[in-house]
């Protein structure tokens, strides 16, 4: 009757190579050679901390709309076509991670932040040249003076989809504006992904129809302030004669880039620029049945030592107390907590939720039930197991890549990992009652998104001090 438990389990974190290497001009070059079946996969990073922080709901925009206008030599049609033919496809992203200043386990600064655009494609060995050409067009010479049309359709679009997303999705949003309190990772991914993106867009959309000039002068700024080779990173998976091969191909495409960048805005760093915003009950009004309810707290202030098996814990609470309560019994459609090692923030939620208050005092019940909890060997084997399982997922050599060059950006050690995963399995009783007392210290706070009725009862019922700020949103 064997079953799987703790002493089957794992115990040494895998470690992938990887090298890191200075490029001409002053970037790095990240190589992780990976078996990958004759295609490379590409990352390029350009450094976003010179850009103004109020132009980064802007650089967000330009992300979206730099594969969509061609280039001086192609239409957007054959600029597309020739992407689909030549590559496996080129795509932009913006990379936001918190770099570990206090070193493993220790919630580092606040204000620490590293950001990048970022251009990921893939090709075949054979094409690798043609991806890196590709790469920078869409970077370099994207037809931005010709884009007013596209720039206005691609901002309705997405303010339609943003509108939606509050109403299909309100506690992504709602998790947003919880993290935006505790850090500049959490305030930047907040005001270029959430209900701060959302304002933004209708202002970028009124400067699109109404002013078009001073729009496209502010993303050629953009454009000039990211271009560079002296802070490039390009993070490459591939086997390794194939990264051989591509070293010629990769110092050509950073040769094309200015040196430094065109235009330094000279603005204030995004640390002495930003104030997080003040932690308050906050709700957001939409037009819904149901409710997404969440609730945060920071649990850990910068400096302070976390605790792995605090991600036990947590993963513990969301598939037993608050899935039985939020979801089986209060019938929402999911509920849950989360605890981040990183940051040290803690915050419960619930999806498409048809209660409010109800759900609050749940959580308000969770130190409670940690008090009060006898849980059986059996129990805590399966919850270690669990957590630990969460850590092996199975990668791609693309993901198994990719994932180095985020330890590469945060710091991250494979020392680290390994105490972190000790930790994970380490969980014991006594990591309960302590998640517990840390927990009964602390203050949560709201962030909900749901129907501007059940905001109001909410507010009816609770005291001065716990009023519900609320926002209509739409």
């Amino acid at each position: 009757n064997w079953h799987f438990g703790i002493a089957d389990l794992e115990r040494q974190v895998k470690v992938y190579p990887s090298s890191k290497e200075s490029l001409a001009g002053g970037g790095t070059l990240l190589q992780n050679p990976l078996p990958t079946a004759g295609v490379i996969y590409a990352d390029i990073l350009l450094d976003m901390s010179k850009v103004p922080v109020q132009e980064l709901a802007l650089v967000r925009f330009l992300s979206n709309i730099i594969d969509e206008l061609g280039t001086s030599e192609l239409s957007a049609v054959a600029l597309q076509r020739r992407i689909g033919a030549r590559t496996g496809g080129v795509g932009t992203a913006m990379l936001y991670e918190q770099p570990l200043t206090g070193g493993a386990g220790v919630v580092p600064d606040p204000l620490a932040i590293s950001a990048h655009f970022a251009l990921r494609g893939k090709a075949t060995i054979e094409k690798a040249s043609d991806l890196f050409d590709l790469s920078y067009s869409l970077l370099a010479d994207a037809n931005l003076a010709g884009g007013q049309a596209k720039a206005i359709e691609l901002l309705r679009e997405s303010q339609t989809r943003l509108e939606s997303s509050f109403i299909s999705s309100g506690n992504s949003f709602a998790g947003m504006r919880l993290a935006a309190r505790n850090s500049l990772h959490g305030y930047i991914s907040e005001a270029t992904q959430g209900v701060s993106y959302y304002e933004a867009v209708k202002a970028m959309l009124a400067q699109a129809k109404d002013d078009w000039p001073t729009l496209l002068a502010r993303l050629e700024m953009l454009r000039d302030t990211l271009l560079s080779q002296d802070s490039i990173i390009i993070n490459l998976t591939a086997d390794q004669a194939a990264l051989d091969a591509v070293r010629p191909v990769v110092d050509e495409f950073v040769s094309r880039l200015p040196a430094t960048p065109k235009v330094q805005p000279g603005a204030p760093s995004w640390a002495d620029a930003v104030s997080l915003p003040k932690r308050q009950d906050e709700g957001y009004a939409i037009t819904t049945q149901v409710n997404y309810v969440a609730a945060g707290t920071q649990l850990f202030e910068a400096g302070e030592k976390t605790d792995g098996a605090y991600y036990a814990v947590a993963r513990f609470l969301s598939r037993g107390y608050l899935w039985d309560n939020v979801r089986v019994v209060g019938g929402a459609y999911g509920g849950g907590c989360s605890f981040n090692p990183t940051t040290g923030g803690f915050a419960f939620s619930s999806y498409r939720d048809p209660n409010l208050l109800g759900t609050l005092n749940i959580y308000a019940g969770t130190v409670g039930v940690l008090e009060n909890l006898e849980i059986d060997d059996a129990a805590l084997e399966q919850c270690i197991v669990g957590a630990a399982g969460d850590l092996d997922s199975p990668m791609t050599s693309q993901q198994i890549g990719f994932r180095a060059l985020i330890h590469h950006l945060t710091g991250v050690t494979t020392e680290m990992r390994q105490q972190y995963r000790d930790e994970v399995i380490g969980t014991t009783r006594d990591s309960f009652a302590a998640f517990a007392a840390k927990l009964k210290g602390a203050k949560t706070y709201t962030a909900i998104f749901g129907s501007k009725t059940a905001l109001d009862q909410a507010n009816a019922k609770r005291g001065t001090e716990e009023q519900i700020s609320i926002t209509q949103l739409g």
